[in-house]
């Protein structure tokens, strides 16, 4: 970009700082409502002038090749105006930097001084529009057209190169969003072909996967929403807590990308008898770690949930949830094996097992909560093939910043009430 940039200034005979001098009050008066509503005949006049002596005297395209390069910007030459009267309003309004996503990124100097000198040749074609009118002369003159038509090029291809080089800086959350969801993606489909016990091993791996993804999309809401409006710090297990609450009362309401998840292993949560200094519960003190506690374990002593009460009541089997799910929590959890697990299904389902106030509760969060979360991903699948068109302010995306607050909500209330030490049962 420099290097074409200084190209075109040699292309200008240089640029004298000098010439820079009065443009701010110049362009002040330019956008006044008493100018700019000129600016539009203005510009068809200097088009129409250019357009008759082009074959003679011009042997250079007034637009940038910019123009159709970048997708992103082709919304600015709709019209299929040589000179649109936006972009020439677009640069009389520049100031040094653009904000996008919150972040103030500087235009370089010569995307500034390209800017004076446009503005410069602008000028004496006022003077001359005027005598035109009056019908004081015929026609604009060739040179000063010749001119403005040059200093546009010029401008128009810097001014365009470093929008594009802001908006690929500004969209690198969202492309590393992007990514990060992928391998998620692919090592949950890997699970639903992979046979009992290679699908832990696989489970594993897509637990990892998710703890990337989180940590993307963490990154990724910092860049659209402020920090009263998210989450700080986002805890993936959550997300497999809220799962695990779904699994076990058979509701299949959500479709989701972590269906299953929960039974992944060696995940541990928070003991919080064991840090306050309080003596385990023995009922406990099987499945605790020096870690943590199970999943199941620390669902039954905040909900009351387990999966000796699913299974009892006929919403949990071997079959449940993606990659055998279900069979791994009887496993883990029951400690049964492949004779007492075909027992467990045979037996009579119990009826009318009692839940618990909290337990209800955590049904409507859980499913608030996945879905917001697929919303998200599935948004974000959205963009995957257009990160070269779509408007790199996420923040100014009314349907985009509506994802990320639902999801940021849910994850928020659910953690408070659910994720120790944030809990508040």
């Amino acid at each position: 970009l420099m290097l074409n940039n200084h190209g075109t200034r040699a292309a200008f005979g240089g640029h004298s700082p000098v010439a820079t001098l009065g443009v701010r009050s110049l362009r002040e008066e330019y956008t006044k409502p008493v100018h700019k509503n000129c600016i539009v005949l203005h510009l068809q006049l200097i088009e129409e002038t250019y357009k008759r002596n082009a074959s003679v005297l011009y042997n250079e395209p007034v637009g940038s090749v910019e123009r159709t390069e970048l997708p992103r910007f082709r919304h600015l030459f709709q019209g299929e105006e040589l000179l649109p009267p936006n972009v020439f309003v677009a640069a009389l309004e520049l100031t040094v930097s653009e904000t996008l996503n919150g972040r103030k990124m500087p235009y370089d100097t010569d995307v500034m001084v390209l800017r004076d000198n446009l503005v410069m040749a602008y000028k004496p074609l006022v003077a001359k529009i005027r005598q035109l009118n009056a019908k004081e002369i015929d026609e604009l003159p060739q040179r000063l057209v010749h001119n403005f038509c040059r200093s546009w090029s010029a401008w128009e291809t810097a001014w365009l190169r470093n929008r594009e080089v802001h908006a690929v800086d500004a969209l690198q959350p969202l492309a590393k969003a992007i990514l990060a969801l992928e391998p998620l993606l692919l090592s949950v489909e890997k699970e639903r072909l992979l046979p009992w016990p290679r699908v832990q091993h696989q489970k594993a791996v897509t637990l990892k996967c998710l703890h990337g993804f989180v940590d993307a999309l963490s990154a990724l809401a910092a860049c659209v929403l402020p920090s009263l409006q998210r989450e700080l710090d986002h805890d993936p297990r959550l997300l497999l807590l809220m799962e695990h609450v779904l699994s076990l009362r058979g509701d299949s309401s959500v479709e989701s990308c972590l269906d299953g998840l929960s039974s992944a292993p060696e995940v541990a949560f928070p003991d919080h008898q064991a840090l306050s200094g309080l003596m385990p519960d023995p009922t406990v003190q099987s499945s605790g770690s020096a870690k943590g506690v199970t999943l199941d374990a620390y669902a039954f002593k905040l909900l009351g949930a387990s999966v000796g009460d699913a299974v009892a009541a006929g919403k949990l089997r071997a079959d449940s949830g993606n990659g055998q799910a279900g069979r791994a929590k009887m496993a883990c959890s029951l400690g049964a094996d492949s004779a007492s697990l075909t027992s467990l299904q045979a037996a009579p389902h119990a009826e009318g097992i009692e839940e618990s106030q909290l337990s209800r509760r955590a049904v409507g969060h859980a499913v608030e909560l996945l879905s917001a979360f697929e919303g998200v991903k599935d948004a974000l699948l959205s963009l995957k093939s257009s990160l070269d068109q779509i408007d790199p302010a996420l923040d100014s995306d009314p349907a985009f910043v509506r994802y990320f607050q639902r999801l940021e909500h849910a994850f928020r209330r659910a953690k408070r009430l659910f994720l120790e030490p944030d809990n508040l049962a």
